[in-house]
């Protein structure tokens, strides 16, 4: 996902060595002008090196945490897991967008996953927000997949879900997370909650990953496959999955079915783990409450307290002002 930006950095940072040895030469230190042009350009180096290392760790370390959920010795501390390779993909994600912006070139192409948790008082705000969201989305051209709208029987919105895929949809959309006050009347407030994760596809399996060992066979088909080794076990040697083919009367066809059966047993098992991933992120982040966001249901206006220009503004805003509001807290 991050091989392309990770490729560019490492490009630009060709001469951050050279660079820094000259810094060290009497004679570039004495040409103050000269010296202060290589300072500068070490400066802008190494904020690079330090955000690519920054990432690669984030990268390294989300893997390191995922080899915990085999050690996991129940839901809790399976959900704790979860919990902690969101937040490092989030922050991949960030020094992913950080980088993209100092090398000048266009952001990663990131996939969220998005929901919306609405309530009677709280569903006229959360449907406005989920078209603002769902228009810079596409201004931006970004992706819009596998939208879903749950109604209460009452009649009102309960959720909305969708999948967000284009240029740094993560980094610019997660300041906008959290579970927001709606206030009603009075005392009275509800809940606006809106939730987004990286949302990855499984990984297609690594070929060092396999161990494949052939064997002779004990089935029934004739004499060939006593003779020859024509059963064949292909082990996962991250996770530990076996799998063993040997109905077929060639090795060939054998590897083949095992290697087949192997990519689907990891695959429904990494769409199962990504899943629980996704519900145990989402469950956090609907449970940051005091969000610096609040709406006011009888005057119609948002505020954002990190924000001055957005403080009791009118709302639903107009797509300028959103977009906006959303370079505003990128700023932050």
């Amino acid at each position: 996902m991050y091989g392309d930006i990770i490729n560019a950095a490492e490009r630009a940072l060709e001469n951050f060595e050279e660079t820094k040895e000259l810094l060290e030469y009497p004679e570039v230190q004495a040409d103050k002008a000269y010296y202060l042009s290589v300072l500068s350009k070490y400066n802008e180096l190494k904020f690079l090196y330090d955000t690519l290392a920054s990432l690669k760790g984030a990268l390294e370390e989300e893997k390191a945490v995922l080899s915990l959920l085999a050690e996991a010795k129940d839901d809790e501390e399976r959900t704790a897991v979860y919990e902690e390779v969101s937040s490092l993909k989030r922050k991949a994600a960030k020094f992913s967008a950080t980088l993209s912006r100092a090398l000048g070139c266009s952001g990663a192409v990131q996939r969220a996953y998005c929901r919306i948790k609405l309530k009677e008082g709280s569903s006229k705000f959360g449907t406005a927000l989920y078209s603002l969201l769902r228009g810079e989305l596409i201004s931006s051209g970004a992706k819009i997949e596998d939208e879903n709208t749950i109604t209460a029987k009452s009649g009102y919105v309960e959720e909305i879900s969708f999948v967000a895929e284009g240029e740094d949809v993560i980094t610019r959309f997660a300041p906008l997370t959290g579970a927001h006050k709606v206030y009603i009347a009075g005392a009275k407030s509800e809940e606006l909650c809106f939730a987004l994760t990286p949302s990855a596809s499984v990984e297609k399996i690594n070929e060092n990953d396999l161990k494949i060992d052939v064997f002779h066979s004990h089935g029934a088909g004739g004499q060939n496959i006593n003779k020859v080794e024509t059963a064949v076990r292909v082990t996962h040697l991250p996770t530990g999955t076996v799998v063993v083919c040997q109905d077929e009367r060639s090795q060939l066809k054998n590897k083949k079915r095992a290697l087949e059966t192997i990519e689907k047993r990891l695959r429904e098992k990494g769409e199962k783990d990504e899943k629980k991933r996704i519900e145990a992120d989402i469950s956090a982040q609907y449970s940051k409450k005091n969000t610096h966001i609040s709406f006011d249901a009888e005057h119609s206006t948002m505020t954002d307290t990190r924000l001055k220009a957005f403080t009791k503004i009118p709302f639903p805003m107009s797509d300028a002002e959103f977009t906006s509001y959303i370079n505003g807290l990128l700023a932050l």
